[in-house]
């Protein structure tokens, strides 16, 4: 603090500049792994349909054979 003013890194802004660095560093970090789990959800579902389909087909056939 300079002769009690305000101090250097309010008057420069640089705090506020290291606090949205933080800030936006959180959020990537927040937004990968959401990203990772969306990721791993939608092949999760797309192994959940194959398996429906391949039910689905073993019933028709089961259904139609002699």
């Amino acid at each position: 603090m300079a002769q009690g003013g305000i101090p250097i890194g309010q008057w420069s802004g640089a705090d506020a500049t290291d606090a949205l660095h933080r800030a936006i560093r959180e959020f990537n970090e927040v937004s990968g792994r959401q990203t990772r789990q969306l990721v791993f959800l939608t092949w999760v579902i797309a192994v959940l349909t194959l398996a429906m389909a391949i039910g689905v087909g073993v019933q028709i056939w089961l259904a139609w054979r002699p």
